[in-house]
């Protein structure tokens, strides 16, 4: 969390108040690291210039400057990216325009934040400081080794069932595993590959190289079809997720099997169970799923 839709998302919403606007201010707190420049030196790249694009590969968002660098935001587990009218004394934060927005426990963790004209600030809230800033030049994007090694995305022209076939039937791993790899596909996460192995009807510990043409194809119209979806509630919020404007995704009203242990299975009744799976908690009903 975030994954792909809640990621798109927040581009999305973001994109229309930030491109061709300046940067005024740049806000990082004491504990925050720039992975790759002193504060001083990300700050100085930064300070008044001008946002040009913001785009995403997989996970990472990407905010393209005039000065052809790019600042890079993983959100990771618990970040998320807020934007509003925020006014910052002595390190509180306060946002008058909508005050349900920082009312919130999970928008009280800022950790940075882009000022521009009128008081409006794009700030990243992580409560558990995993987040990650880097300021790159853009033609180095690629060079670093998680964008480079990126999978196929499932929302673009590369997604061919050739292409997924070959990408996934290079391991010799469960089909669980396999989902999470970015370098398979872009953007899956815990909660997406739970429900897309449902859809398939696949049992998450199933070994990919037991998968019949039949299952690899229900794989195949699955990733894409439940991503989409989620984009049109804007995502799925369990915990801490939230879009700019400070709302929660509403997809978590249409899942299957995520976060449901115990409750019945939408299809045959019987109790949807819990496994753990490299160390995350696999969903899944036994008997719909194979």
């Amino acid at each position: 969390m975030p994954e792909l839709p809640e990621v798109i998302t927040t581009v999305s919403l973001i994109k229309k108040k930030i491109v061709n606007h300046k940067i005024t201010e740049i806000w990082i707190d004491k504990k925050t690291k720039t992975e790759n420049l002193t504060k001083i030196s990300f700050k100085n790249n930064l300070k008044n210039r001008k946002i040009i694009n913001i785009g995403n590969i997989g996970k990472y968002i990407l905010i393209n400057l005039d000065n052809l660098t790019t600042l890079i935001i993983h959100q990771k587990i618990s970040g998320h990216l807020l934007f509003s009218k925020f006014i910052r004394t002595d390190n509180l934060w306060k946002n008058p325009k909508k005050s349900s927005l920082i009312n919130d426990p999970n928008n009280h963790f800022i950790r940075f934040g882009l000022k521009f004209k009128g008081n409006q600030w794009l700030v990243l809230s992580d409560a558990r400081r995993l987040a990650r800033i880097t300021l790159v030049q853009t033609s180095q994007i690629y060079s670093i080794k998680p964008i480079k090694q990126m999978g196929l995305n499932p929302l673009s022209p590369e997604w061919t069932f050739l292409n997924f076939k070959n990408k996934l039937l290079k391991h010799n791993i469960n089909i669980k595993k396999a989902l999470l790899m970015q370098n398979i596909v872009s953007g899956l996460g815990n909660i997406y590959s739970d429900e897309v192995l449902f859809k398939s009807k696949i049992h998450p510990q199933r070994n990919i190289q037991n998968l019949n043409e039949k299952e690899l194809k229900n794989l195949f119209k699955y990733i894409p079809l439940i991503l989409n979806q989620s984009l049109k509630y804007h995502g799925t919020t369990f915990n801490t997720y939230r879009n700019p404007d400070g709302n929660s995704g509403s997809f978590i009203n249409f899942l299957n099997v995520y976060q449901r242990k115990n409750r019945a299975c939408k299809i045959c009744k019987h109790s949807i169970q819990s496994i753990k799976i490299n160390g995350r908690s696999s969903y899944f009903c036994k008997y719909c799923q194979k």
